[in-house]
């Protein structure tokens, strides 16, 4: 599959997706409700097109999910790299919530997660969704822009996919980098089977966080909400910025230690040396469409027309 498959493959998904939304919030708000069903509706309906274009494809699809093992110390590391690299994600989390809510956190509260089984809670976040969104992003995209446009274009488009997919401003501030670091880990072992590890681990600490501060109160989110104010946020980013200013280094160190215990420390490495490589143009018509409708998902414009369209024709 190459970059004009994969760009068509990327419409037609948010098409899909926001047309789902829009028939659940309308007809099943049961499932809107639930948690893990719709969490695994949404999965479902980002992997259907990918897959279709995939198999329909000449290409190994091997090419796509490179499953490869990796060393028992290298999965140790991806743990430390996650560790090092959350002080990063938090600090765009933090900065984003200069102007929007912390999408998590209340999605968390709104749906009182806490009253759900913790295990069903974190196998869907933690497990389901790294998987079925690494397969998408890190697996067939990524790989796809690779093939046609080089790893660096590939990185950025793919992580952007991944931040769009989020369709919310707060979670794709991060989302992006998160999609970027990604990408480093799979060029580093070789393996789709590290960005999994990772997304993974940062979803189940999430989960596990939000059920340890949200037990005894679950109004928690909303209580803490009204005390930050702009002064205290932006003390809160000015202290995240002293620590990633260790951490993030830190990081990088680990993820080229990571590259040499699997040696692949070239691939590591060319992502940024060959980035002016000319090959395929990888933007194409489909693409543009495609972020066009997610900046309309994003922004609500989507909706509002889709409801004005239901109250004229009603």
């Amino acid at each position: 599959m190459n970059s004009k498959k994969a760009n068509w493959a990327f419409l037609i998904t948010i098409a899909a997706y926001l047309g789902m939304t829009i028939l659940i919030a309308l007809f099943f708000p049961a499932v809107a409700e639930n948690l893990v069903l719709s969490n695994l509706i949404c999965e479902t309906v980002l992997l259907l097109p990918i897959l279709l274009f995939l198999f329909t494809s000449r290409d190994s699809v091997g090419m796509f999910f490179p499953f490869h093992k990796i060393k028992f110390t290298s999965v140790l590391m991806i743990g430390l790299f996650t560790f090092l690299s959350v002080p990063f994600l938090t600090l765009l989390n933090l900065f984003s919530q200069l102007w929007v809510d912390n999408e998590v956190a209340l999605a968390m509260e709104n749906l009182q997660i806490t009253e759900m089984p913790f295990g069903l809670v974190f196998l869907s976040m933690a497990i389901i969704a790294p998987v079925f969104e690494e397969v998408i992003c890190r697996g067939a995209y990524y790989n796809s822009y690779r093939k046609s446009s080089g790893a660096f274009k590939g990185m950025v488009l793919s992580a952007l996919i991944f931040a769009l997919f989020h369709m919310n401003f707060n979670q794709a501030s991060y989302a992006f980098v998160m999609g970027v670091m990604a990408v480093l880990l799979v060029e580093a072992t070789g393996s789709l089977w590290s960005s999994i590890l990772y997304h993974g681990f940062i979803n189940g600490s999430q989960v596990i966080l939000m059920y340890t501060v949200m037990k005894d109160n679950p109004s928690l989110y909303t209580e803490q909400a009204e005390l930050m104010t702009t002064d205290v946020m932006l003390y809160g980013i000015g202290a995240y910025l002293l620590i990633v200013a260790v951490t993030l280094p830190l990081a990088w160190a680990v993820l080229v230690w990571i590259s040499k215990n699997e040696k692949k420390e070239e691939a590591l490495s060319a992502v940024w040396r060959k980035r002016k490589e000319k090959k395929d143009k990888i933007v194409t018509v489909p693409l543009v469409l495609g972020l066009i409708l997610c900046a309309a998902g994003i922004s609500g414009i989507f909706f509002q027309l889709v409801l004005k369209v239901l109250e004229y024709t009603l």
